[in-house]
């Protein structure tokens, strides 16, 4: 499965093992269900709704999962407000629209939302993109952190730095067909480059 087709409207089936549990996925709504979530490389564009405000974005799949039951408003602002504070969100209310916060916090943002919907994997693709150096500190810090507490962190980047300085294990894909895989004591640019050009180590 890649995260491309998995959060893809193809109606194309993505079957693999997750924690030891069969899943079976062709749409989004089952591969939130199935705790997968992502972090897309263009927030702005398909990971938030620009003209809705902060609670809207981090509460909206939380909600569309909880469709049918009755809401308590006073607790759900609550939620959002521990979700903002958790990952330090520098917003002046939950109610600003997202299109005032700086790149660092929109992708903020889009973590909480799926924090809040009780994700275990998490796609970052290109997660640093378009964002300023404070910000991708920041940004690393969480993912620490996430990997702490046990959430599955996997990252798509075309920064090799940062794939080098995050990442414990490294898969290299070419034309859709994985061809290398190199653990943290071996990784290096040298590694990662031969395998993607289709050279021999």
């Amino acid at each position: 499965m890649t995260h491309k087709y998995i959060f893809s409207h193809s109606q194309v089936r993505n079957q693999g093992d997750l924690e030891g549990d069969e899943v079976d996925i062709s749409n989004p709504g089952q591969a939130i269900q199935a705790g997968l979530s992502l972090l897309t490389e263009d927030r702005q564009k398909t990971g938030l709704i620009l003209d809705q405000s902060v609670k809207w974005n981090v509460s909206v799949v939380h909600m569309a999962n909880t469709r049918g039951r009755l809401i308590n408003e006073r607790q759900e602002t609550q939620n959002v407000d521990n979700y903002i504070d958790a990952i330090d969100i520098m917003t002046p209310s939950i109610f600003q629209e997202v299109r005032f916060l700086s790149g660092g916090n929109q992708q903020k943002v889009v973590l909480a939302k799926w924090l809040y919907a009780n994700s275990n994997v998490i796609f970052f693709d290109e997660p640093t993109r378009g964002i300023d150096i404070g910000s991708k500190e920041e940004i690393y810090k969480l993912m620490v952190q996430l990997a702490k507490e046990g959430k599955y962190i996997l990252i798509v980047s075309s920064d090799m730095p940062e794939l080098i300085a995050m990442c414990d294990r490294v898969v290299v894909m070419r034309q859709g067909k994985v061809v290398g895989e190199i653990g943290r004591q071996d990784l290096s640019e040298e590694k990662v480059l031969t395998y993607s050009i289709g050279g021999i180590l």
